[in-house]
């Protein structure tokens, strides 16, 4: 039995401590320490814990944990044993059993880590030798023989004296002596100053959020705040944030600050520029869903998509990668390396942090975060700072260093979001507060009511009645895996259905499809009362996105995307039997549940992008959808031939539309907004039911606070 319970791999390097997220548990000492500071866990417990950290992913059961904690000769009643150490555990990680974090309990089997990746400090192992033995001395050393090692003979004779003035000479050297030990000794044993925390000035005061920040080249702040619920808008800041202007300008999304005195922004897709001392703005480019200003204000790197595709590019034109969905990109101080985050994931901010070197040469990676945002580079551009978060969305600022190592910066509760680090190496952080709400309103209703659960809330389906929604939960509430949900629109508690990110519901209510985070590459079918689940797999594909019942409910639409990342929809079977793939035009896949009544077409967009259409599923030709508007997006397809529409617009309330697929008759059903707008983002997800007579839609509030930040390291 050992004390080290770490593995130590065959190279001869020996495992010291394990790292993961904010955690690091020293083998050798047998402590857990949570940013830096010292956990209390108990020697049995720890490990029990490095035992399922060294093992991330696997499923150790209670035997192995047995053999290798309490091995043969150890009397103790086991099971009590074990299950006080798993609530140790999960108590010094904050961790739940019902949504666990980092230990999943497998019934009558054992335990597994689902805590993500855990690093491994190692160290070659040093080579140990037995002390060698040293000769004893006699008590009494004699006097040297003549000339044996010693130029002074001992001849009997009386030495001559030594003056005052050599005593005097040594009394003082040997005080010196005295006194440098002393000053040494006060030195070692004086207290080493602790390490300055860092200091937060916070910059904005109002109501709402803030979508993103940068500084200025004389230390000022530019932002881009919605206060009070009102449109987003350019605001300058000083230092303190105490004396703040608004620009007469409306952005999205800030994306680069210039030392002559203009701010780069994007708003609806497009690239623009504006000078911050004030004066119109001057279009650059289309079709951009991120970028930033090169260090030399020359030239910008952008991400822009094309046919459902994303393209990095730097300079504009000059193709660098092809990447997934983008929600920033960030140029290094030198301009070699762009760092993005990538979301992988539709409608998700899940994602990974990639760094590419000029030549689109893959340079350094971070993968599996559940909630990413927020992306800059410090001034020494050996590493790039991201805010991200394992499980969740209450974020961290750690920091990607080019040869692949990641480390924690700074630790906190809530939300962190980095938007920017200056020269200096101050730093822009915004300290947010995010939720999903999930709002259900009926036709002749005033008002829409909230059926929130959790934190994260994200209603995906209806009965046809509009009786019954079924909703994920992706936040902290939701857990690493995500939870999914069903709920009676009059308010009744919720039903836990499964694991996973919930897609639909069937007409009849008795099943819901969801597809596992871990496992995408299969949909599963899950009852909702009594009965078994099933699972359904396309041939070849890596993921399925995306999958709804058709409304006889007989059978299954499923977009999947294979292993070289192209897209198709197919049709299933309810028991996920003869699948076929849709006859659609080049390059159109099926996202949301918008079928005819009949199951026959699909509202989706013409080709060539031109408006909107409907599809027949045999392959026929698209027939144009009168009276519906290019910047609308299709919800549903009710049983009164209506397809309806949102307006899908950057501001808040957004407009709910129907036309009529034969008629092209067009009509305002509704203003989607809750009646406090505040912090309000926008519009994440629209159902309706398919009695056309209730919908239900998915609200992002974030409220903000934006803090200068500096001392991090």
């Amino acid at each position: 039995m050992t004390s080290d319970p770490g593995p130590r791999p065959s190279n001869g390097a020996e495992v010291r401590a394990l790292r993961f997220g904010v955690f690091e548990m020293s083998l050798r000492a047998c402590e857990l320490r949570r940013a830096g500071r010292l956990v209390r866990i108990q020697p049995q417990p720890f490990r029990v814990l490095a035992l399922l950290a060294g093992r991330p992913g696997e499923v150790v059961t209670r035997e192995e944990i047995q053999a290798e904690v309490w091995p043969a000769g150890t009397f103790v009643d086991f099971e009590q044993s074990l299950n006080f150490c798993i609530r140790q555990i999960r108590s010094a990680l904050g961790d739940s059993a019902l949504s666990p974090r980092y230990i999943e309990t497998l019934p009558r089997r054992g335990y597994r880590w689902v805590g993500g990746p855990v690093e491994r400090v190692t160290a070659i192992a040093e080579l140990r030798e037995w002390p060698r033995p040293v000769a004893e001395r006699p008590a009494v050393e004699p006097p040297p023989a003549p000339g044996a090692g010693s130029s002074e003979v001992d001849t009997g004779l009386p030495q001559p004296p030594v003056s005052r003035g050599e005593q005097r000479v040594m009394l003082g050297l040997a005080g010196l002596a005295l006194a440098a030990v002393v000053v040494a000794l006060c030195l070692a044993l004086r207290p080493v100053a602790a390490p300055r925390p860092p200091s937060f000035q916070r910059i904005t005061f109002r109501r709402g959020l803030v979508s993103s920040a940068r500084f200025l080249p004389h230390g000022e702040v530019v932002y881009a705040a919605s206060w009070d619920g009102r449109p987003l808008r350019l605001y300058v800041a000083g230092a303190d944030g105490r004396e703040t202007r608004a620009l007469d300008v409306e952005a999205g999304m800030i994306v680069g600050a210039a030392a002559s005195g203009e701010v780069a922004y994007l708003h609806d897709g497009v690239l623009s520029r504006a000078p911050v001392a004030g004066g119109p703005p001057k279009a650059v480019l289309k079709e951009v869903s991120a970028a930033d200003w090169a260090p030399d204000e020359a030239q910008f790197a952008v991400v822009r998509r094309e046919a459902g595709r994303y393209r990095l590019e730097f300079p504009v034109g000059r193709a660098v990668a092809e990447v997934a969905r983008t929600s920033a990109v960030r140029l290094s101080p030198d301009a070699r390396y762009l760092a993005l985050a990538v979301h992988p994931l539709l409608d998700d901010d899940r994602g990974t942090v990639v760094v590419f070197d000029r030549e689109g040469r893959r340079v350094a990676a971070s993968e599996g975060w559940a909630s990413l945002e927020g992306l800059a580079w410090p001034p020494g551009g050996g590493e790039v700072w991201f805010t991200a978060a394992r499980t969740g969305a209450d974020s961290e600022l750690h920091a990607l260093g080019l040869d692949g190592r990641v480390r924690l910066l700074l630790a906190g509760m809530g939300r962190l979001v980095l938007h920017d680090v200056g020269p200096d190496g101050r730093v822009l952080l915004e300290s947010a507060a995010l939720r999903s709400e999930m709002l259900f309103r009926r036709e002749g209703e005033s008002e829409a009511s909230d059926l929130s659960w959790l934190d994260f809330s994200a209603g995906v389906s209806l009965t046809p009645d509009g009786g019954l929604v079924l909703f994920y939960e992706s936040g902290q509430g939701g857990g690493a895996d995500y939870m999914s949900f069903v709920r009676r629109t009059d308010g009744s508690l919720p039903v836990r259905v499964g694991t996973g990110r919930a897609l639909s519901l069937s007409p009849d209510g008795q099943w819901a499809l969801a597809v596992r985070l871990r496992r995408p590459d299969r949909l599963d079918v899950l009852p909702i009362g009594p009965g078994e689940p099933r699972t359904i797999r396309i041939p070849g594909a890596l993921t399925h996105e995306a999958a709804g019942f058709l409304p006889s409910g007989a059978r299954i639409w499923v977009t999947t995307r294979d292993a070289g990342g192209q897209r198709a929809s197919w049709l299933v079977d309810a028991d996920g039997s003869h699948p076929r793939r849709l006859a659609l035009p080049a390059g159109q896949v099926v996202l949301r549940n918008s079928f005819s009544p009949d199951g026959t077409s699909v509202a989706m967009s013409c080709p060539g992008g031109s408006g909107w259409c409907v599809v027949p599923l045999d392959g026929g030709a698209p027939r144009a959808l009168r009276g519906a508007r290019p910047d609308w997006y299709p919800t549903g397809w009710d049983e009164k031939g209506r397809v309806w529409f949102r307006e899908r617009s950057n501001h808040v309330a957004e407009r709910l539309w129907r036309v009529g697929a034969a008629t092209g008759r067009v009509e305002a059903v509704a203003d989607l907004a809750p009646r406090d707008r505040a912090g309000v983002e926008g519009v994440a997800g629209v159902v309706v039911a398919r009695d056309g007579r209730a919908w239900a839609y998915n609200v992002l509030r974030r409220l903000s606070d934006l803090y200068v930040a500096t001392g991090l390291p």
